[in-house]
């Protein structure tokens, strides 16, 4: 489902960190939902942990399988900084989605940017020798170079 990618970082999966499975709403708050397929996604275990320390869950946070959903309708990030921004040009209601999910994921701690800013310099270097699917980080380097 996710080509063995983490479903909210986009992290390779036992290369980036271990895998774990997300619930995305949490089953302290959700237990009906607990072995729901629906509600569980792989993750690395940052992510997971993230989203723990940062607040478990809010309605606003979006689900990696939601209809329509493109990194670059919620999301901008800037390859100078490796910063993972929302849009400017999304609606409203979009960013502050983009911003919950951001912060609730730690999606721009130091460590995160710095390996994106790495491996939009490897994409760049490569001059199209690296396949997207071979980046950690696919996602944002899709939405820089369409």
């Amino acid at each position: 489902m996710t080509q063995d990618r983490c479903a909210f970082c986009d992290g390779i999966l036992g290369v980036t960190s271990r895998e774990t499975i997300e619930h995305f709403r949490p089953k302290a708050g959700f237990p009906e939902l607990a072995f729901a397929w629906p509600n569980l996604f792989p993750a690395c275990d940052f992510c997971q942990a993230q989203k723990q320390r940062n607040g478990d869950w809010d309605e606003g946070l979006l689900p990696p399988d939601e209809a329509g959903y493109r990194f670059s309708r919620f999301f901008y990030c800037d390859p100078d900084t490796g910063e993972i921004n929302p849009n400017p040009a999304a609606s409203e209601a979009d960013q502050k989605r983009a911003k919950v999910t951001t912060r609730l994921f730690g999606l721009n701690t130091k460590k995160r940017r710095k390996s994106r800013r790495r491996e939009w310099r490897r994409y760049r270097r490569a001059k199209g020798a690296v396949q997207i699917d071979d980046l950690d980080c696919r996602f944002f380097v899709e939405a820089l170079v369409a």
